[in-house]
């Protein structure tokens, strides 16, 4: 199994066509699509690595750089939607 991005398929080129059977196949694969869960809650995420941030506080500053570093890649990775 592997991570996709759904918000790039375009429909419309998998499923060309304008007849009705077109259509209706296009709304079921993308509403197929929207019913599935996240493969995780990003907005969960970054509240736990805040959560240890902050209760790690008066942990060696190596640690807390490393807990900041990891929420800084994920930042990265999401394109800056987790803030």
């Amino acid at each position: 199994m592997r991570l996709i991005d759904a918000d790039k398929i375009n429909f419309n080129e998998v499923f060309k066509g304008q007849s009705d059977f077109a259509r209706d196949t296009r709304e079921a694969a993308q509403s197929l699509i929207d019913s599935q869960p996240t493969a995780f809650d990003v907005g969960n995420v970054i509240k736990q690595f805040k959560e240890q941030i902050e209760e790690n506080g008066k942990i060696h500053s190596m640690a807390r750089f490393e807990w900041i570093s990891a929420l800084e890649m994920v930042n990265a990775a999401m394109g800056d939607q987790t803030q």
